[in-house]
């Protein structure tokens, strides 16, 4: 009983450290426009009124994609915790760290299935101590977290339903067409996904030809419950191009893949033909995600400079190590090499941008490896211990912690770092906590349709007021002002009670606040500041003005 008690701890003491970390402090930095992109579609639909869809596709009222190459699942999973937790922060944060929690123990059981209990124990602590892995979960940044789910649970079922094919056919079938289903759900729940899936094919050719194909008659057989599978779980997806195909000639979410792949991307202009500069760019983004040092925002960019150096050794040691190995450790070990080069390989090809945030799907093939490498090293040096085994289990539990303690100790402290600087600077510009003192005094004023004179207002402020004050955007997409703004900001002047927010000039995307000021002189207007949100710095980050016939005395702040 004690036993089974002790291999069954590592993944819920993974659990509870993730989750201290976490959750402490879920308000900071800041809420974010991008943590609020998915929702607002939803609040929509709970207030029984139909949600904006893209390029006017959806079934029924529901959307069905949020952009061309991102779905509406994460709003759709979120709703849940709006029920639970009230449409705000709170809920949105704890959607993704929730579903960052069943990876742990996803990942544990995986790597339990594939290397033993020592192995897993390891991993689920090492995935639950990563920095990218937590602070990317408590904002959910450019980061579909629950895309882990489905790669590490499709795999784990695939893994099961190659075992059971053999004896129990029609169990393994359902577990193949499951694993489908999860694999499917990843593709729609962001393009991205595409490189697992073309990552676990890669795994898959490298376990095949280590272990003399042993289940490639059994993988035949299940591939038709994969493919059924796959096509219901990306079904919204398909529904969404083939409703493009016909109907306007273009299945756009392929559209937009080939277009990629032929010109640079229409977002953020990065040339997908450039493979050696965006291949290395790749690779620094797989360094920033596995050190975390990506987290500027929240003050100082902190990382675990020991991370990448444990990693290679480990890959390097790991693999002498594996060659020593049973064939079936050795197989999956360099298949979780392969699957972190194809995924680092494919980081060179986007249809948007090139950043850290899309190597989330990486997890948790790093923390295999390390954890492997450590493991076996660990076992290798007990084995020549002349000692009774129990000694030498014990041995090589201790020699683990040694070999790890360091970079594990580091991840910690990178995440208490960011805690305390986060204490005292509450995030940095449109990070910054300034957005509830935004958010609050609009709807303590009763204003439910500010005007939104630039890009990072709109969406985060209505999910943080439960939707009582919605902002209107009309600043437009150019990057300069053209005439649809000045249009929209002539007719929005006609009222005079009209309030306007804009990020002051450190922190704007498209700064309007000029040409709108020109146009309200135009219209005999004085364009005056009625509440400014300073972020703890003392600097500006939101401001909220009237053009009034005369100027007002000075503007409130916080």
């Amino acid at each position: 009983m004690l036993r089974r008690i002790a291999l069954a701890l590592p993944p819920w003491v993974g659990l509870g450290l993730f989750l201290a970390i976490a959750l402490h402090q879920l308000d900071l930095p800041g809420f974010y426009y991008d943590e609020a992109l998915d929702l607002t579609p939803m609040l929509h639909l709970m207030r029984g009124e139909p949600p904006d869809l893209l390029r006017g596709i959806g079934i029924g009222r529901y959307p069905v994609m949020l952009l061309d190459y991102m779905g509406s699942l994460g709003g759709y999973l979120t709703v849940p915790f709006f029920w639970v937790f009230g449409v705000g922060h709170v809920a949105a944060r704890v959607q993704p760290i929730f579903f960052s929690c069943v990876t742990i123990l996803l990942s544990w059981w995986l790597a339990r299935r594939w290397f033993g209990n020592g192995v897993a124990a390891i991993a689920a602590l090492l995935l639950a101590a990563q920095p990218s892995f937590i602070w990317f979960s408590r904002q959910g940044i450019s980061v579909t977290s629950v895309m882990t789910v489905f790669s590490v649970g499709a795999t784990l079922l695939l893994d099961v339903a190659l075992q059971q094919e053999a004896s129990q056919p029609n169990r393994a079938r359902f577990v193949a067409f499951a694993a489908g289903v999860l694999l499917g759900l990843g593709l729609w729940a962001k393009f991205l996904f595409l490189r697992w899936l073309v990552a676990l094919v890669v795994m898959g050719l490298v376990i095949g030809a280590l272990t003399q194909w042993r289940y490639a008659a059994a993988l035949k057989r299940l591939l038709p419950s994969v493919v059924l599978g796959f096509v219901l779980g990306a079904a919204p997806l398909i529904y969404y191009n083939l409703v493009g195909l016909i109907r306007d000639g273009h299945p756009w979410t392929l559209t937009l893949l080939l277009q990629s792949l032929q010109q640079p991307t229409q977002q953020f202009g990065v040339n997908n033909l450039d493979v050696l500069n965006n291949l290395r760019k790749a690779i620094e983004d797989v360094r920033v995600f596995v050190d975390g040092s990506y987290f500027w925002y929240n003050g100082i960019p902190f990382s675990n400079v020991y991370a990448v150096p444990t990693l290679l050794i480990a890959i390097g040691a790991g693999s002498l190590l594996a060659l020593q190995r049973p064939g079936a450790e050795r197989a999956r070990f360099f298949a979780a090499i392969a699957g972190l080069a194809a995924i680092t390989v494919q980081g060179a090809f986007t249809v948007s941008g090139l950043w850290s945030t899309h190597h989330f799907i990486l997890l948790p093939l790093p923390q295999l490896v390390v954890a492997c490498a450590a493991v076996w090293l660990a076992q290798a040096a007990a084995a020549r211990l002349p000692v009774a085994a129990k000694a030498r289990t014990a041995f090589a539990g201790a020699m683990v912690i040694a070999l790890l303690a360091l970079p594990f100790s580091r991840d910690l402290w990178v995440s208490a770092q960011h805690h305390a600087t986060l204490a005292r600077t509450g995030g940095s510009g449109r990070f910054s906590d300034a957005v509830y003192k935004l958010a609050r005094w609009l709807d303590e004023q009763g204003i439910t349709q500010p005007i939104a004179l630039d890009w990072g207002i709109e969406r985060n402020v209505r999910v943080l007021t439960a939707d009582r004050v919605r902002p209107v955007e009309i600043f437009g997409y150019a990057p300069e002002a053209d005439e649809g703004f000045r249009q929209r900001a002539l007719s929005a002047l006609q009222d005079p009670e009209r309030y306007y927010i804009v990020l002051w000039d450190r922190f704007a995307v498209y700064n309007r606040r000029q040409p709108f000021t020109e146009l309200a002189h135009q219209l005999g207007r004085e364009v005056v500041e009625v509440f400014i949100a300073h972020e703890r710095s003392g600097l500006p980050v939101y401001v909220v003005l009237q053009a009034r016939q005369k100027p007002n005395s000075n503007p409130a702040t916080d």
